[in-house]
């Protein structure tokens, strides 16, 4: 039977020692009907000259190389403007997928009809040493979810972009908003808005290289401040479209603020202070939403009377 069409989609920018790794699990998926997309954006390293020996061997490989550096979310979109597969898949180029990752999720979407497979995420640390440290990750089942089963999930949990198999008609109508990092839960909570089933399922897919001085582990900037921004738009999208979760999106929302709020504290800039400032008023305003909120524990609604004071 021929295998439909699969894009697979990564940014790519500053990971020359991380690259092959990604690459080289990649072209040997045991699904073979791939169209592999790098976006070099703009990388000052040697991410861009890796990705076109790569492309020299293996034709299912492009190679976008943008003149000015867009972000990830950036790097995403022109690549969805440009991808011709029925189902899309999206990966960090510092990560990696096992062997049989696409077939996995392929063949899980049409056992569920599903409109999304989303796979087992196996964290690995990475020493001072470069030496690996796999977690262990919880064990499941296999669930399904509706669109507002999974939405909640994003917004009491968070969730990526990658290590799910879409189908593209999905992503139709939705891009993720470029400038902004923590740019995946505003992505994914459209996209399962849309979505009759979506299905997890309990096997290692993709593992998750967590190294210093990436995004989600340097130390805490200005531009952390995305994720209230993403936040609070994913509440007013809440309320439009689903209004019996906007408890979980307030729970979101009040977390992001605080997280940054007290954060915050280390930076001793004018622009910081004022951002400080804002927050505060922000949280003495949802002072009393946290304090009811039936999602934030104990320690959070502390957290919010104290900072509101």
């Amino acid at each position: 039977m021929e295998q439909p069409l699969i894009s697979v989609i990564a940014p790519v920018y500053k990971v020359e020692k991380y690259l092959p790794d990604c690459m080289e699990s990649l072209i040997h998926q045991t699904y073979q009907n791939l169209e592999i997309i790098m976006v070099d954006d703009c990388s000052p390293d040697e991410s861009g000259a890796i990705c076109d020996r790569y492309a020299m061997n293996d034709k299912r490989i492009k190679v976008i190389h943008r003149t000015e550096n867009h972000g990830a979310s950036g790097a995403r979109n022109l690549a969805l403007d440009q991808a011709k597969g029925k189902y899309l898949f999206f990966i960090d180029s510092d990560d990696w997928i096992a062997p049989d990752t696409i077939e996995y999720l392929y063949e899980n979407m049409k056992t569920y009809q599903a409109d999304c497979t989303v796979g087992g995420c196996v964290t690995v640390i990475e020493a001072e040493d470069g030496s690996l440290n796999y977690q262990k990750r919880t064990r499941g089942s296999v669930r399904c979810e509706n669109a507002r089963g999974a939405m909640k999930g994003v917004l009491l949990n968070g969730s990526a972009a990658w290590n799910r198999l879409y189908r593209r008609e999905v992503f139709d109508q939705i891009r993720f908003p470029e400038g902004r990092i923590n740019d995946d839960e505003y992505a994914v909570l459209r996209l399962y808005s849309g979505m009759e089933r979506i299905v997890f399922l309990d096997k290692d897919t993709y593992f998750y290289r967590k190294r210093k001085n990436s995004i989600t582990t340097a130390a805490f900037s200005l531009q952390q401040l995305d994720c209230v921004t993403n936040s609070r738009e994913n509440l007013e999208f809440v309320t439009q479209t689903a209004p019996d979760l906007i408890p979980a999106a307030q729970f979101k929302y009040i977390k992001s603020m605080l997280w940054c709020y007290v954060n915050l504290r280390k930076i001793r800039t004018p622009q910081a202070r004022s951002e400080r400032q804002r927050l505060h008023r922000n949280i003495r305003e949802n002072r009393s939403v946290a304090l009811h909120n039936p999602h934030l524990g104990i320690m959070l609604k502390v957290l919010a009377l104290i900072c509101s004071l």
